[in-house]
C-alpha cells in the first residue's frame, strides 16, 4: 500500500514459510464439517496491524475463526478456545507431514472447504529438488484431503515482481498479481483462461544470465472487494512527484477499471499533530498519512494518525470528518468492521514499525460517534505487556495480540560511543478478545517462537 511498507512486505512473505509459533495445549475442539459463507472477500478479517506479528492470513465461519500463525489454528467464538487443526493423532506439528503447516499468502473458507495459497514444492533429503510455483489448495475443516485446486503462476519462477501482493477471493474469483500485472481467475479454473484486470505500462524487462530480474518497481497492490465491485489500492507518484495511496475500482460486469480516490493533502484534512510518529514517510517524498482505510457501501472509511476518523464518498469525492480522535489517542492504530472503528492508544517506539504500549481501545460507530471505551488494565496487572498487535474485529469482538515477552537484564557492551544492551527479551505473545459490550478481556492462548 506504501512504497515504504514494500520492502518490509516481501521479508514478511518470505519469513512465513517458517514454523514461528506452538501452542500451549488446549482441549480439543469439534470442528464442524461444513461453514455457511457467502464467498464475498471478508474486509474485516484482512487488517491485522504491526511489523513482525507474522498473524495476519485469518477468515471467520459461522462459529470460529481459523487463523495462520505459524501453523493453522481454529478459534471457537463461543468458547474462546483454539487449537492447531492437524487431525493427526499424536502429530507434534514439527515436520512436512502436518497438517496444519500450511504457510499461507491468503486463507478463506468456501462451501465445505477451505482455501489457500502458498508456494509448493517437493523436498528430498532436505533439498528442494522440484518446484510447481505457487498453487491453490483446498483442504477438508479439520485441514485433512488437501488437494491442489489451480495454478498461479504462468510460469514457475518467472514472477519478476520483487514486490509482494496478497492474493484475495471475491464472489468465485482468485484475484492475484503477477509481474507487476493483476490478474483474475475463476477458483479452480484453468490459469489460460485468467483475465487481465489491470497492467501497469510496460517496462523493459533486464535479465541476468538469460534469468529475469525482479523489480524493485512492480506495482504492490492491496486488494479489497465489496459488492459486486472489485477494489485495488497502490502507492502511485502524482504530478507534484509525491506518491499517494491511489484508489481503483474494477467492475466485473463492464471490465471496467476506475481511479476514485486518492489520499488527502493536508489542505483538505488538516495538518496531524507531531505524535513522532514517523510509520508513513515514503521514500523520497512527503508524509503519507494514511494509516488504515476501509471500503464499504460506496465510501471509504479512513484513520489519520494524530487527526481522526474520516469519511469521502467514492461518487462525488465529498469528505466529512467523522471524529476528531486526538483527546482519546494522540497517535493510536485503528481498524475497522462493517458497525465500528476500534482505535488502540498506543504509540511508536524508536523503531517506527513497531507500537508500543496502549491501555485502551475506543469503540466508535461509522458514523464517528464514540461509543465505548474499553481498558486493557485486567490484562496488564497480570502481565507485563510491551505493546499490541491490532487483529481484526468481529460483531462486539475484538481481537490483539499481546507482546509480553519476558525481559531478562543483561551487560550492555560499549563500541566506541555505542552502547548496545545486553538485555534479552524471551519471545512471549497472548492472544486475547476484548468485548465492547461486557468489557470483559479473554486470555485464549499463549504463543513463543
Amino acid at each position: 500500500m506504501k512504497t515504504a511498507k514494500r520492502f518490509l512486505t516481501a521479508l514478511l512473505a518470505a519469513l512465513l514459510t517458517l514454523s514461528l509459533a506452538s501452542c500451549r495445549r488446549s482441549e480439543k475442539l469439534d470442528i464442524p464439517d461444513v461453514q455457511n459463507g457467502s464467498g464475498d472477500f471478508q474486509k474485516n478479517m484482512h487488517q491485522a496491524q504491526g511489523f513482525g506479528c507474522w498473524f495476519t492470513e485469518i477468515c471467520e465461519t459461522d462459529d470460529g475463526f481459523y487463523f495462520d500463525y505459524g501453523k493453522l489454528y481454529y478459534l471457537e467464538k463461543a468458547t474462546h478456545k483454539a487449537i492447531v487443526v492437524c487431525g493427526k493423532p499424536d502429530c507434534d506439528h514439527k515436520n512436512d507431514s502436518c497438517n496444519a503447516l500450511i504457510g499461507s499468502e491468503s486463507l478463506w473458507q468456501y462451501g465445505d472447504k477451505l482455501y489457500y495459497i502458498t508456494d509448493d514444492y517437493t523436498v528430498k533429503d532436505g533439498k528442494r529438488v522440484e518446484d510447481y510455483g505457487k498453487r491453490v489448495f483446498s483442504v477438508n475443516m479439520d485441514a485433512t484431503g488437501r488437494k491442489v485446486v489451480q495454478d498461479l503462476d504462468f510460469e514457475v519462477g518467472g514472477d519478476t515482481s520483487f514486490t509482494v501482493s496478497r492474493p484475495i477471493f471475491h464472489r468465485g474469483y482468485v484475484y492475484f498479481a503477477y509481474s507487476g500485472t493483476l490478474y483474475r481467475a475463476a477458483l479452480g479454473a484453468d490459469l489460460k483462461d485468467a483475465e487481465v484486470v489491470w497492467s501497469p505500462e510496460p517496462q523493459e524487462q533486464e535479465f541476468w544470465n538469460g534469468v529475469p530480474i525482479a523489480s524493485w518497481n512492480a506495482p504492490a497492490y492491496t486488494l479489497w472487494g465489496d459488492g459486486d465491485l472489485m477494489y485495488f489500492m497502490m502507492n502511485t507518484e502524482q504530478p507534484d512527484g509525491v506518491y499517494r495511496d491511489t484508489l481503483f475500482s474494477y467492475d466485473p460486469a463492464t471490465k471496467e477499471v476506475r481511479q476514485l480516490w486518492v489520499s488527502p493533502t493536508p489542505d483538505v484534512v488538516g495538518e496531524p499533530e507531531d505524535t513522532g510518529d514517523d510509520r508513513f514517510i515514503t521514500l523520497g517524498a512527503t508524509a503519507d498519512q494514511v494509516d488504515q482505510w476501509y471500503v464499504l457501501n460506496g465510501y471509504i472509511y479512513f484513520f489519520l494518525s494524530g487527526n481522526g476518523m474520516w469519511r469521502c464518498d467514492l461518487a462525488t469525492g465529498e469528505y466529512k470528518k467523522l471524529a476528531d480522535t486526538t483527546g482519546e489517542a494522540a497517535s493510536g492504530t485503528a481498524i475497522f468492521s462493517d458497525e465500528h472503528m476500534w482505535l488502540l492508544n498506543d504509540g511508536p517506539s524508536e523503531l517506527s514499525a513497531i507500537r508500543e504500549g496502549g491501555d485502551t481501545v475506543y469503540v466508535y460507530g461509522l458514523d464517528g460517534a464514540l461509543q465505548k471505551e474499553l481498558s486493557l488494565k485486567a490484562l496488564t496487572d497480570e502481565v507485563t505487556v510491551h505493546g499490541y498487535f491490532v487483529l481484526f474485529a468481529s460483531g462486539d469482538e475484538v481481537y490483539l495480540l499481546a507482546d509480553a515477552g519476558i525481559v531478562t537484564e543483561g551487560e550492555d557492551i560499549v563500541q566506541g560511543n555505542l552502547v548496545i544492551s545486553g538485555d534479552k527479551k524471551e519471545t512471549r505473545n497472548i492472544l486475547v478478545c476484548l468485548n465492547a459490550d461486557t468489557g470483559e478481556i479473554t486470555q485464549i492462548t499463549e504463543f513463543d517462537r
